[in-house]
């Protein structure tokens, strides 16, 4: 029996995918691995004894009882091969929950005498070039992304994009990395047509300033149309006053367990992102999975995702182009349709669990054989 190791970014875990709402989401993919024979270990930085239920048989190790203040979380990361020795050498593969804050991997990875693969979500140089970060704390996560992508035996992206990124600024052979796609289940992201619409527009993401959620308060200004934003961060409060000067009927939810979002995506008439960056949106992939039409910004990781007036509709990053296209969609019942059922057929085509599964067995697969 194959056994593959999970190791979670720095100071997350599984009770941080639980709080934030996307435990299962998480964690589908290794179910999978679970069902087709694998034994699946997790390796988090939770300071529980006990980390909530993730729903099938498999060994999570939290930081417990190897507990150290916050502060030093840093010494339990460069500890914690050795301090999982005697579990961690069972492990065949060692996969990265993303590359640039799981540096322990590949420390764990020659002591444990297993593959490490450094899988991402996102490239963190990437966005940071992107958003144009800067500063120390930004130079050395892109050092360790980089070193991370060096030093592991396969890299994953998931799109060709930033596959294409990292082989040029990081010096990484293609080769050496594999464009897998963030995945969606589509059994439980599909349509319900007997849906009655809550709402003109949902939102799902962080509220942060990269997300531009004013913009679209701007594009909408004054209008009756009500929107939906599911999310939390630092620009609560402000998003929150903005909204009732204007959009009077906005509301606002921190967060909905993530099994619960399909009912609210089809609760929507349209799903709308106007992000400056993303690295391979989940959140938009699940909306495109309930055959909900899609609004999204010309800008990247979406662009490359949405096809222009076949599976959703792109926008200049300008209020009165937001507002032309939401208005469109508001009186085309047949476009809007069209544009969904375009949508979901797409994403069952690249981004269904069961087709990432397998991408993903047959790369480890190959792994192991080389």
């Amino acid at each position: 029996m194959p056994h593959l190791g999970v190791i979670t970014s720095n100071n997350h875990g599984i009770v941080t995918w639980e709080r934030i709402g996307s435990l299962h989401r998480e964690v589908a993919i290794y179910k999978k691995f679970v069902e087709h024979g694998w034994e699946v270990s997790f390796y988090t930085y939770d300071r529980t004894r006990k980390p909530p239920d993730i729903g099938f048989a498999a060994n999570v190790y939290p930081q417990w009882p190897f507990l150290l203040p916050k502060k030093l979380g840093f010494l339990y990361r460069q500890m914690l091969p050795f301090l999982r020795y005697y579990k961690g050498r069972k492990t065949d593969i060692l996969i990265t929950n993303q590359a640039h804050n799981c540096g322990a991997a590949i420390l764990a990875g020659k002591l444990w005498k297993a593959k490490v693969v450094a899988r991402c979500g996102y490239v963190y140089g990437e966005s940071a070039e992107q958003l144009r970060k800067t500063g120390r704390q930004v130079g050395k996560r892109i050092l360790r992304e980089k070193s991370v992508f060096e030093k592991a035996d396969q890299c994953i992206t998931p799109t060709k994009e930033l596959a294409d990124w990292v082989s040029a600024n990081y010096g990484i052979k293609q080769s050496k990395i594999t464009v897998i796609p963030n995945y969606v289940d589509t059994e439980q992201f599909r349509p319900d047509v007997a849906a009655g619409k809550d709402f003109d527009i949902i939102c799902i993401g962080r509220l942060e300033a990269k997300k531009r959620y004013e913009l679209l308060f701007e594009a909408l200004r004054g209008t009756e149309i009500k929107v939906h934003i599911v999310g939390n961060g630092t620009l609560r409060q402000k998003l929150s006053s903005l909204a009732g000067e204007k959009l009077p009927h906005a509301k606002i939810t921190p967060r909905i367990e993530h099994s619960l979002l399909p009912k609210h995506i089809n609760a929507s008439n349209m799903y709308v992102n106007l992000a400056e960056w993303e690295g391979h949106p989940k959140a938009l992939i699940e909306a495109m999975a309930c055959g909900c039409a899609c609004i999204g910004a010309k800008s990247p990781g979406i662009e490359n995702l949405i096809i222009n007036g076949q599976t959703g509709l792109l926008v200049s990053l300008e209020p009165r182009q937001v507002h032309s296209a939401v208005k469109l969609l508001l009186s085309d019942n047949n476009l809007r349709k069209q544009l969904g059922k375009n949508a979901r057929e797409y994403v069952q085509k690249h981004f269904s669990l069961d087709k990432v599964f397998e991408q993903y067995r047959n790369l480890f697969q190959e792994v192991l054989s080389g």
